[in-house]
């Protein structure tokens, strides 16, 4: 009856009589069946750039194997911009459930030569350097580049690096070192001497310790904004009897335009660049405005204005226009001017800043550009026809392109010779014709022209 009694409750209530609670098994933390990565391979990567490059993946040595992780670490590998092609697949790992995931990487090329120096002039007789730039070389998204030149009495070397992309890529900052020793062969308007007679030139030692931070941000699709900030030590020793006479043939001392003391400078300029390629544009704009404002035992400041365009002609042939001007004003010191060389392809051209021949302006025009040197106003306007003689691939990255160009220069300081005859000043205007090949391969581009001559052969 007890019985009896007890199951009618049961059934009331809902229960069956002497049901036992069923247990709930706990959900395992892993999965036992699931595969673990036992190591991540890097292959085909320099040494320096894998510890750098394997800290960037999401994925561990221990962690569970998880597809889309493994494919995001390919992703991540090509977003460095180090690799033309990054392949990845599974292999067995050393015990049973693990494996090993390797990603096989076709490196680029990320060393490049930024300059070659080399030319043979009096004084110095021989000179010679290198820049070289790469990319990335420890995988830690930082570009370095660095560069030397020397003679027998002068030498230069300079080193520079920064992050390639601050705030997710669009701003840049490189900071460069620099130390310079110089030994310039400074030349008066007509002539130049001591207090012991007429010299070829006067020997200037001085010594430049700086450091310079550039800043650099894009201003829509294709524009750049650049902010830099200068800082040296400048010291030289002048010797205090030299003299120079000027275009009016009056001898009065030499105007080194230098002085010993600290430096300081700030630039501010903005580049537009539409080319289609870097190297051997066939259409395009480049242009730019960069303003600077320094002191140096007094204030100077300089304004630089360039632009290039490039247009497609017949047959994929490419005609390029040039301009540069520029103005400096101000107590500036002599490196800080204008030079001949930047200007002329049958100057030598300055070296990190270093000049080594005491050469003058060819004069094709019989004017008065072979009076001057280093100076405050200066203009170029030219052209290049180009013609491609063999085009870059995706197969083959060498190309070859012969161009010939012309171009009128003027250089010089306003008032230096209006003593001379005030109805004809003599405008120091020239003119320069250049023709020659361009290399491009997978470190550079490389000339070989008729200005090249003039570096090794002092006329």
């Amino acid at each position: 009856m007890r019985l009896i009694a007890l199951g009618v409750l049961c059934a009331l209530f809902g229960q069956a009589p002497f049901a036992a609670a069923a247990p709930t098994a706990a959900a395992p933390l892993t999965d036992p069946d699931a595969l673990h990565v036992s190591a991540i391979e890097l292959r085909g990567v320099t040494f320096s750039r894998r510890p750098a490059l394997r800290a960037r993946l999401d994925l561990r040595a221990g962690d569970q194997l998880d597809e889309a992780a493994v494919q995001e670490g390919r992703v991540t590998l090509l977003a460095t911009g180090l690799f033309d092609a990054v392949t990845v697949r599974l292999a067995k790992g050393e015990r049973r459930g693990q494996v090993r995931v390797i990603y096989a990487c076709v490196e680029r090329v990320t060393t490049s030569i930024e300059g070659m120096h080399l030319g043979h002039a009096r004084p110095t007789n021989l000179w010679g350097g290198l820049e070289l730039a790469d990319l990335d070389p420890f995988g830690l998204g930082v570009r370095l580049d660095g560069g030397f030149v020397a003679s027998g009495t002068q030498g230069g070397v300079q080193l520079g690096g920064g992050p390639r992309g601050l705030f997710g890529g669009r701003v840049g900052l490189h900071v460069r070192a620099h130390a310079l020793f110089g030994d310039e062969p400074f030349v008066g308007p007509r002539g130049q001497g001591l207090a012991d007679g007429a010299r070829d030139h006067i020997d200037g030692d001085y010594r430049r310790l700086g450091l310079q931070a550039v800043l650099t941000a894009p201003v829509g699709a294709v524009s750049r904004l650049r902010f830099g900030l200068r800082g040296e030590r400048v010291d030289a020793t002048l010797p205090t009897d030299a003299w120079q006479i000027d275009p009016d043939g009056a001898q009065q001392p030499f105007e080194f335009n230098l002085n010993a003391g600290w430096l300081g400078a700030a630039e501010l300029g903005i580049e537009y660049d539409s080319r289609n390629d870097p190297a051997f544009p066939s259409r395009g704009i480049r242009a730019s405005v960069h303003g600077r404002a320094g002191w140096l035992g007094g204030p100077f400041s300089a304004v630089l204005a360039g632009f290039e365009n490039f247009i497609r002609l017949p047959f994929g042939h490419v005609l390029q226009i040039n301009l540069r001007a520029g103005a400096v004003f101000g107590d500036a010191p002599f490196f800080e001017r204008w030079f001949i060389g930047d200007l002329h392809p049958y100057i030598p051209e300055r070296s990190l800043g270093l000049n080594f021949a005491r050469r003058r302006g060819p004069n094709l025009l019989d004017g008065s550009i072979d009076e001057q040197r280093y100076e405050t106003v200066a203009g170029r306007l030219g052209f290049e026809y180009r013609v491609p003689l063999k085009r870059r691939t995706a197969a083959d990255p060498y190309a070859v392109e012969l161009f010939i160009g012309a171009a009128a220069i003027s250089l010089g300081t306003p008032g230096e010779r209006g003593a001379v005859d005030a109805l004809d000043p003599g405008l120091p205007l020239d003119v320069a014709v250049d023709a020659g090949l361009r290399i491009e391969s997978k470190i550079g581009v490389m000339g070989l022209s008729l200005g090249n001559l003039f570096l090794v052969v002092d006329p």
